[in-house]
């Protein structure tokens, strides 16, 4: 059912604590871009940390976050 597939997928993430240090990171990049979405600021924060590509239906959001940032990230639309 949908618990499989979730644990399917889960077990090719990487899942990553959101603790004090991150949380800051997220709140001085959401204020820069003047964006208020925690979850668009974490996948933005974590890719850039590990220099990964985002895969997102929302480019838009995804992409002001990614230019306030000022690091190349390369931005896939689904």
């Amino acid at each position: 059912g949908n618990q499989a597939a979730l644990s399917r997928l889960l077990a090719g993430c990487i899942v990553e604590v959101l603790d004090g240090e991150r949380a800051q990171n997220i709140g001085v990049l959401l204020r820069s871009a003047r964006r208020a979405d925690v979850v668009d600021g974490a996948v933005v924060e974590s890719a850039a940390r590990r220099v990964d590509a985002i895969v997102t239906s929302d480019p838009d959001d995804i992409g002001h976050l990614v230019d306030a940032l000022g690091v190349p990230l390369r931005v896939l639309v689904v």
